[in-house]
Order: C-alpha cells, then sequence, then structure tokens
C-alpha cells in the first residue's frame, strides 16, 4: 500500500460538501464546495431497499422528510420521489437524491472523495460494501486511483471492502468513545488501512504518534473554528474535514 507523504498537507475535505451553505450530501453541496480551493470531499453512502447505494448521512428519513422510517425501507424510485434540499432552505426545493453513480459520474475524476461506508446493526453491511465495491468496479479506466477513499467505523468492513477491492485506500473512522481503543490494535488488524480519521475533540499527541509510527495518515474531523484548526495543525494532520470550508480556506489563506 502506498505510503509516500502527501503532496499538499494537509488535505482541506469538505465533510458532506458545503453544508453549511447547502443542503448536506447533494450535488448542490459538493459543487458549491468545489468553488473552494479544498482537496476533496467526504460522503456517506447508505443501501435502499432494492439495493442502489444513496448518498445520505442519518440513521432515519427525519432530516428530509420528517420521517422515522430509513434509507433502507425505500425503493431508489421511493426515495428520488422525496425533496432532498427544501428541509436546508426554500432556494433548494426539489433537490434530487443523489445515488453513488451519479455521484462518480460526476465527480470522482474532479477531486478526491472519501467515501464512508455507513454500517449500522439495522443495514446489511456486507451487501453495503459489496455494492459500493461494484460500483467503483465501474469507474472509467482514467479515474485516478487515488480519488477514492473507503471510510468506516467498523473495521471488519474496511477489510471485506480490501479484499475485494485492494486498490482502493482504506480509513478507519475512529469512535468518539475511547478512542484510545485504537493504539491497542495488532499490526496485523491495521494493515490494510491507509489512515486513521479521529475526531478532533479526542485527538491526542500519544494518538498522533501511534498513527506515525505504523505509517498511517492521520486525519480530523470535524473542524469548523480557529481553535480546532490550530489543534488539527499542531498535532500535523495529514487531512482536515470540514462543514464551513469557505470559512476553512479563507481562514488559512488559500487562494
Amino acid at each position: 500500500m502506498d505510503k509516500e507523504p502527501l503532496a499538499c498537507n494537509p488535505w482541506l475535505m469538505a465533510h458532506r460538501g458545503a453544508r453549511d451553505e447547502a443542503p448536506e450530501n447533494t450535488c448542490s453541496a459538493f459543487e458549491r464546495a468545489l468553488t473552494y480551493p479544498i482537496d476533496g470531499i467526504e460522503l456517506d453512502v447508505q443501501m435502499s431497499a432494492d439495493g442502489v447505494p444513496v448518498i445520505y448521512h442519518d440513521a432515519t428519513l427525519w432530516r428530509v422528510a420528517r420521517s422515522r422510517q430509513r434509507v433502507s425501507d425505500l425503493t431508489a424510485d421511493q426515495l428520488a420521489q422525496m425533496d432532498w434540499g427544501g428541509w436546508f432552505d426554500a432556494a433548494y426545493a426539489g433537490e434530487p437524491l443523489l445515488t453513488l453513480e451519479k455521484t462518480l459520474g460526476r465527480f470522482a475524476a474532479r477531486t478526491r472523495l472519501f467515501i464512508e461506508i455507513k454500517a449500522s446493526a439495522t443495514n446489511d453491511n456486507d451487501r453495503l460494501t459489496r455494492r459500493v465495491v461494484a460500483q467503483l468496479a465501474r469507474l472509467p479506466e482514467q479515474t485516478p486511483k487515488a480519488n477514492i477513499y473507503l471510510l468506516c467505523f467498523d473495521l471488519g468492513i474496511l477489510r471485506l471492502a480490501n479484499e475485494l477491492a485492494p486498490q482502493w485506500r482504506c480509513v478507519y473512522n475512529v469512535p468518539e468513545r475511547q478512542p484510545e481503543h485504537v493504539i491497542a490494535l495488532t499490526q496485523e488488524a491495521t494493515a490494510h488501512l491507509w489512515a486513521i480519521d479521529v475526531p478532533i475533540g479526542r485527538l491526542t499527541l500519544p494518538l498522533a504518534a501511534w498513527a506515525k509510527g505504523r505509517g498511517l495518515k492521520l486525519c480530523t474531523y470535524t473542524c469548523n473554528g480557529p481553535r480546532q484548526v490550530a489543534k488539527a495543525l499542531g498535532m500535523g494532520v495529514d487531512a482536515i474535514l470540514t462543514d464551513r470550508p469557505g470559512w476553512l480556506t479563507g481562514h488559512l489563506g488559500k487562494r
């Protein structure tokens, strides 16, 4: 696995797009994020009832439709009939559902994508992972391999993804509760990882040193203010995830 230093340090990643300016995990949020000098976009993938990987973060559809149903309760066609932007602002009413296929087709050749597989106790996580990998296999050959990253809070899912498609880089989302447990992981348990992604409030010098000692890149989320950014930079992180890409790039003097 490629372990060379990042060309630009740190990367600035738009968490669910420019979610402070547009409805998160939508085409509008991603396009808005790309108006700034960022290095990539983080997004979330779940699976519809009929097995289509779609872009959405939450456990239920309450945010967009005031419904306690889950993405996995509805077919892709049913989900596509919903308004995915009006909840944020009337200007985005009628925003369409993004599928992983559409997202890859529009953005994979343009920027780095941190694709989080939303594993949960209520989802068929193995099937979702296989569907995501199968979709990635359809990418045009000219798509830069270094543009695709798979994230998950479940190490087992990342191990499966790596077994199915070792060409994609895997990033372990370190749980916010007791993040220090990652330090106890064996070399074998982390051999398939490219990086760890640690909540900024839980990022410590021992965690940073452990990652670098293992040859892993260090990412952190979600940095939305000066103190968080200063802490991330002080820890020598390789990627900063933010909900406010416009603010962050301006704060760091990017042009």
